[in-house]
């Protein structure tokens, strides 16, 4: 598995890995495979866990974040009847339907939020919807960012423009 960083001074990997297939960090294992530099049992060996979205099974995230899942489409065909493609599809439902239930439009991604440090710089972490994503405390927060919707536009044009509206 990929490791999430490189302490440099310390000259070690982090510990924690991209260990799940619905990940941006998908893409660098399917380049990594690509080119060689991984063999090709590491795609098989990124978890897969499920959850359930209206009776249809959809892969779930670390942080249920719109970047995660609809970010690799962008380059790498999902294939309909995939597992990829229907979790695509999928997730974008739920997100829909999670934010009619808080009243806010729908896109909560990974963004910067109305929070700074001592230098006064915004801060930046994942947001997700509780339920699609392992991380805990996902329902602690709402953001939304505007760019998940132009992300789910490649697979709900219609939802998306009406959500920009």
């Amino acid at each position: 598995l990929l490791s999430i960083g490189y302490r440099v001074e310390e000259h070690q990997l982090d510990e924690s890995c991209y260990d799940l297939l619905a990940s941006e960090a998908r893409l660098t294992s399917l380049f990594g495979i690509a080119k060689g530099d991984l063999p090709t049992e590491h795609w098989f060996r990124l978890g897969r866990p499920i959850v359930e979205i209206g009776f249809k099974g959809a892969l779930m995230s670390w942080s249920g974040s719109m970047f995660e899942y609809l970010m690799p489409p962008l380059v790498m065909k999902e294939p309909q009847g995939s597992i990829l493609n229907q979790t695509s599809k999928l997730i974008i439902k739920r997100q829909i339907q999670y934010a009619r239930s808080k009243n806010v439009p729908w896109g909560i991604s990974e963004a910067a939020y109305n929070a700074r440090d001592r230098e006064l710089t915004y801060q930046y972490t994942n947001f997700g919807v509780p339920g699609l994503g392992l991380k805990r405390g996902l329902g602690q927060n709402t953001v939304i960012a505007p760019y998940a919707t132009i992300l789910a536009a490649q697979f709900n044009p219609r939802e998306a423009v009406q959500n920009l509206m």
